[in-house]
């Protein structure tokens, strides 16, 4: 075979890149400190392994929950993102890899006699050639421009992991919220159901004194006017139960009819559920949050980044090589003397670009400055959410404990007000008072309960996942 000999080419590439001091490549500006302090944590490891919803021992809401997580929009989004992000990662290491392909070509050409040879050379017809040769591409990467871009990309798709780790994290918290709220509505409508009742009763022994002169209409209005008030509490209290449910069957992927197929809440939380709140919340514990996960992660991209353009101020070396078969004439594309080839390296070495280089140089940096303010920022956030609720659950704790402590006393209230009245000491309206005013209470007390819930579900999501305690 014929090839073309380039050993002379080598040495030229050689002493031209002694050339690239012609570019000046400025100097890093100075950054504040990595995102290092929170400790790098895999965010599946941290929630998706995590069932904690599992402590508030309810059956239905774990169906629900395996039907978020195969049928939910917001993951399926996340999921693309993911692929899509590992995607480029192949597409990075694919540049990095050597470059093999296979070119074939049949044609029939007919030469004009009056344009490059003279009339009577070439004979005035159709001719028919083909060419098919074997093709050779490398970029040699020695400035590591390449890999660098494989660290950006590769980062990048870590980062894309830890969204796909926060979408499920704030999809289970949405939906875990929503049910325990569910369930505070249906013990909120026992108690507007009773309420009702014991309206009604007290307007029928109003209606009584009226009938016998012992009491007026004005009374009498008044006492039909808490039956309607009641009622309108039970319907509003009927409209936020539907309302959740449906706010449910979009959470977990359905359309709003699913929210007929939900039953009432059975959960049945032990007093250890979701585990032991930690006693002192460090960065490392704040780190397990997959929002921060991604935060680093894109920190560090754009500082490959910026490796990938200090990287483009060297001169680029291709190894580029060919080898095949070409002939005026397709039945002797094969035959002997028909082969051809060509091998040597190519230079392309940045002289004057117009300062685009250093452009990109300082778009990478402040890429990068702006990646790290944006972690620092959302690790201020994170703390900022967990001191909120830790604050919350010590508040609401104090405000439980009275309650109950009140609850506790309008029972005892409400058990002597039915003891007078069943020995005849005192009239049927007392005893509805004091009935009224321990189902009052017991609202109170339910609300609070269900709150102390929502507090605990909201401390797993700004800590990431279900805590832990190390000893």
């Amino acid at each position: 075979m014929n090839y073309i000999r380039v050993s002379t080419l080598v040495a030229a590439l050689l002493a031209t890149t002694a050339l690239s001091a012609c570019t000046t490549i400025p100097q890093s500006a100075p950054f504040a400190s990595e995102p290092s302090q929170a400790k790098k944590v895999n965010p599946i490891q941290a929630v998706n392994e995590q069932n904690w919803w599992s402590d508030l021992g309810d059956p239905q809401l774990q169906r629900l929950m395996n039907q978020a997580l195969n049928n939910s929009p917001s993951l399926a989004i996340a999921e693309a993102r993911l692929n899509q992000a590992q995607a480029a990662v192949s597409q990075y290491r694919a540049a990095d890899r050597p470059n093999v392909s296979v070119n074939a070509a049949a044609s029939e050409a007919l030469q004009s006699d009056n344009y490059l040879f003279p009339p009577g050379l070439i004979p005035h017809k159709y001719i028919d050639q083909g060419q098919v040769t074997l093709n050779f591409n490398w970029e040699l990467d020695f400035w590591g421009r390449n890999r660098a871009a494989i660290d950006a990309a590769s980062t990048l798709a870590q980062a894309a992991q830890a969204d796909a780790a926060q979408a499920r994290l704030i999809l289970s918290t949405a939906i875990a919220s929503a049910y325990v709220d569910l369930d505070r509505l249906y013990q909120t409508r026992d108690l507007a159901e009773r309420a009702v009742a014991i309206r009604a009763d007290s307007a029928k022994l109003v209606q009584q004194k009226l009938d016998n002169g012992v009491s007026n209409k004005a009374q009498n209005e008044q006492a039909k006017a808490g039956i309607y008030a009641a009622q309108a509490d039970l319907a509003a209290i009927d409209e936020q139960i539907d309302i959740n449910k449906h706010m449910i069957a979009m959470l977990t992927g359905a359309s709003p009819d699913f929210a007929d197929t939900l039953q009432r809440p059975a959960m049945t939380p032990s007093s250890q559920a979701f585990g032991a709140v930690p006693g002192q919340i460090d960065l490392n514990l704040i780190g397990r949050r997959p929002d921060i996960i991604a935060a680093r992660w894109r920190a560090e991209s754009a500082s490959a980044r910026i490796k990938q353009a200090h990287a483009a101020f060297y001169p680029n070396i291709n190894l580029a090589a060919f080898a095949g078969f070409q002939s005026l004439k397709l039945d002797k594309l094969f035959a002997n003397g028909s082969d051809m080839g060509q091998f040597g390296p190519a230079l392309s070495l940045p002289l004057f670009d117009g300062g685009a280089l250093k452009a990109n140089l300082k778009s990478a940096e402040s890429e990068h400055a702006l990646a790290i303010a944006s972690y620092n920022q959302d690790v201020l956030v994170a703390m900022q959410q967990v001191a909120d609720t830790l604050t919350s659950q010590r508040a609401l704790q104090s405000r439980l404990t009275t309650s109950e402590q009140a609850l506790t006393a309008y029972e005892d209230a409400y058990r002597l007000s039915k003891l007078r009245y069943d020995g005849g000491l005192s009239d049927y309206t007392s005893l509805l008072v004091a009935e009224q005013s321990l189902i009052n209470q017991r609202r109170v007390v339910a609300d609070l309960r269900s709150r102390a819930l929502t507090l605990d579900i909201a401390l797993i999501k700004s800590l990431g996942g279900q805590y832990t305690v190390n000893n």
